[in-house]
């Protein structure tokens, strides 16, 4: 064997003999009154491998081969149990700290896309054929959510989230016969226990829009991040709810776990999500449903993970209800543009929410709309990817015009489209940031360079 390769072939000998007995003990054990806990049957599964694994190497030593080096022997042990549990060798991937997105284009072109915006081949197929990665996404659908789901050529599209990957785990899309070849799209939450003070350092804030989100979290504004696709919505919402006090009550609703606030040490935290129908078409359970039903609950704040379709009439009257400090993210284009996206997303509501009426909805229930993007350069060695606000935009009555009137609090910079003061907040939305810790004064002194000039202000968590 390759040093630092693993032989699916012998992956794949391994784990059928595995099975093999494992379903053999299954079958005797099935009179059996109190069945075998989840953990201890993962517990039975590795004692099979390590012992499979074993008298491998022991017959390829006598068959004349060099004794595998223990640690080549442990890095088989886990192939086994991933093939086992239908990760297979995407879980290597998967623990690399660096990988953002694994790209899957069949059975032999892995590509990964790390954080710095770099996109990397992986040398090595993750399956024989394509017609094993099928089996293997099977496994895994089958295996690795919270419920079993089926993905075959009766359901050739899937969406899972998976435990591995790190604390959220990883978000997993594959289709199978209605492209060429099976394709698998993954998106790792690297990001998990992120502060303002970390999105300061990382460059995606400024140090004054640190301390200005930072008090408008504070404050209780209501709030939309919006930006288009992996410009870091989410990580950017996580980074403001570590900004909300832990003696307040939190919901959380979304499609998948991603924000993860639940498995931090926040002691009041009430995460929803959403369910699929099962195969027979029923059991589902949307984020509208969800919605209407946080409002039980007495939440301080609801936080929505994305708004995607027609529920964002339930979001607009969660946020509008008089609760504050509730958060969202939304796809836009600019910050302006979410107008527009709220009003065609009501439009697939049941019933339909008029335009008129999602504008005045959002007029009433929305303080600020934050916008991030995300700036790829070509270098060297590919490219260098880079997240950041962009604009900020306070929201105000509905106007002449239908439409609420907003002022920009922060513009893009013409160079390099980060956000910098533009024209002043609100009378009534300064006087609120400054209740809650910022120095208005800021605005006064920090000018087109704050990027470079403005200090940290005290008062941010890590």
């Amino acid at each position: 064997m390759e040093a630092g390769y693993v032989d699916s072939a012998v992956v794949r000998e391994i784990r059928e003999v595995v099975a093999a007995r494992l379903e053999r003990v299954a079958a005797g054990e099935s009179h059996v009154d109190t069945p075998l806990t989840g953990e201890e049957q993962q517990a039975r599964m590795r004692a099979y491998v390590a012992d499979e694994v074993a008298g491998w190497v022991q017959r390829r030593a006598t068959a004349g081969h060099a004794l595998l080096p223990a640690t080549e022997e442990r890095r088989l042990a886990r192939a086994v149990v991933a093939a086992l549990s239908g990760l297979g060798a995407l879980e290597e991937l998967l623990e690399r700290d660096d990988v953002e997105n694994i790209h899957v284009h069949g059975c032999d072109r892995i590509l990964l896309e790390l954080a710095d915006g770099t996109v990397e081949q992986w040398p090595h197929p993750i399956a024989d054929t394509d017609a094993e990665l099928v089996e293997m996404l099977a496994a895994m659908f089958a295996r690795q959510g919270q419920t079993s789901r089926e993905f075959n050529a009766g359901r050739p599209l899937g969406n899972l989230r998976i435990g591995a990957g790190g604390p959220l785990g990883a978000r997993v899309a594959a289709v199978m016969e209605v492209s060429d070849r099976p394709r698998v799209a993954i998106r790792r939450h690297r990001l998990v226990d992120v502060g303002l003070n970390d999105l300061v350092a990382n460059g995606t804030l400024d140090p004054l829009l640190g301390a200005f989100l930072r008090s408008a979290v504070r404050a209780g504004c209501n709030v939309i991040v919006s930006g288009g696709p992996a410009a870091g919505k989410t990580t950017l919402l996580r980074a403001l709810c570590a900004e909300i006090p832990d003696y307040e009550h939190v919901v959380t609703v979304e499609e998948e776990y991603e924000l993860g606030l639940h498995i931090g040490a926040r002691p009041l935290v009430t995460p929803l999500e959403a369910r699929p129908a099962n195969s027979e078409g029923i059991g589902e359970i949307s984020l509208d449903d969800l919605l209407k039903q946080t409002l039980r609950h007495s939440p301080s704040r609801v936080i929505v993970g994305e708004v995607r379709a027609g529920e964002v009439t339930a979001m607009l009257r969660a946020l509008g209800n008089g609760a504050t400090g509730g958060m969202c993210t939304l796809h836009a284009t600019s910050a302006s543009a979410v107008f527009d996206r709220i009003g065609a997303l009501g439009q697939l509501a049941h019933p339909p929410l008029a335009i008129e009426a999602a504008h005045q909805w959002t007029a009433s229930a929305i303080d600020l709309v934050v916008h991030v993007a995300r700036a790829d350069h070509a270098t060297a060695s590919g490219r260098r990817r880079q997240r950041f606000v962009t604009e900020i935009i306070e929201v105000g009555p509905v106007g002449d015009s239908g439409r609420p009137d907003t002022t920009r609090i922060f513009a893009p910079r013409p160079e390099d489209g980060r956000a910098v003061p533009a024209y002043p907040p609100s009378r009534d939305l300064l006087e609120r940031l400054t209740r809650h810790g910022f120095d208005r004064h800021l605005f006064d002194t920090a000018g087109a360079d704050t990027w470079q000039t403005t200090e940290l202000p005290d008062g941010g968590r890590r």
